[in-house]
């Protein structure tokens, strides 16, 4: 399965590499969509010594993990976006018609190029904050490995129950609550502590981007670092769980072509 995975995302790479153009294009709107993101606490930062007691190269390091798991599921996950357009269109007929899981090809299908960039990106901010904060230890590799593990299997499972809705709910194949979702979950890019109880409770257990980026900082900081993990692998495990059975019954109601 794993072969089968690897090549599928080797013919999308050629695939797109064929347009030399729009290839390093994508990519560059990446790089620049992250650095624009990050211009809004750089210049916060020039005014103020904290926000809520967090250093400015604490919350690079939030948006770094965000990056890196946000990243990653473009690249290795970009069909889950395609699940609308496929109920809606009858695809997801050749998708199970197949001797193969349907949520397997579902997630080796397509790949985010924009993706590739945001990922290497955050991967590089994530290297530089943790050397501005003096945390640059093989420890702390090992940490922040196992905070993008957690990282991407919650946003992947965020994404694959935001998009699963158009068994449901459809407009067209374009259905908007996945982009509502997302759009949500930027405001984890800042600690929850800042925002009202009902928006931490939203960033924490309903949408948990917070376990992407806040939580695993906290752990750094030494911040009750064992419930956080703990709850980091909980809340990683019941969201993938939950997708999982949040697709399978979304094609329990799957009425092939037109719906």
């Amino acid at each position: 399965m794993i072969r089968i995975y690897l090549k599928m995302k080797e013919q999308y790479i050629k695939t797109e590499m064929e347009y030399t153009f729009n290839f390093w294009m994508m990519l560059i709107s990446g790089v620049v969509t992250r650095l624009v993101a990050m211009a809004v606490p750089f210049v916060i930062y020039k005014s103020l010594p904290d926000i809520g007691g967090w250093k400015e190269d604490e919350i690079y390091l939030i948006m770094a993990l965000l990056s890196i798991s946000d990243g990653a599921c473009s690249v290795f996950f970009e069909g889950i976006w395609k699940i609308p357009e496929m109920v809606f269109h009858g695809e997801l007929d050749n998708v199970l018609s197949r001797p193969v899981s349907p949520l397997f090809q579902i997630l080796s299908y397509g790949l985010g190029l924009q993706g590739l960039a945001v990922l290497a990106f955050g991967i590089v901010m994530l290297l530089v904050s943790i050397v501005r904060l003096g945390r640059f230890r093989p420890a702390t590799l090992v940490l922040c490995a196992f905070f993008v593990i957690c990282g991407i299997a919650i946003c992947m499972s965020v994404y694959l129950i935001g998009n699963s809705l158009a068994f449901w709910f459809d407009t067209g194949g374009r259905t908007t609550l996945p982009y509502a979702i997302v759009k949500i979950g930027d405001y984890a890019k800042y600690p929850s502590s800042i925002y009202p109880l009902f928006m931490r409770l939203i960033l924490l257990f309903l949408i948990p981007f917070s376990f992407i980026g806040e939580i695993p900082v906290r752990i750094l900081r030494g911040e009750n670092a064992l419930p956080y993990g703990g709850g980091l692998v909980v809340i990683s495990i019941v969201f993938v769980v939950v997708s999982r059975v949040f697709f399978y019954r979304g094609i329990r109601k799957y009425e092939s072509m037109g719906m």
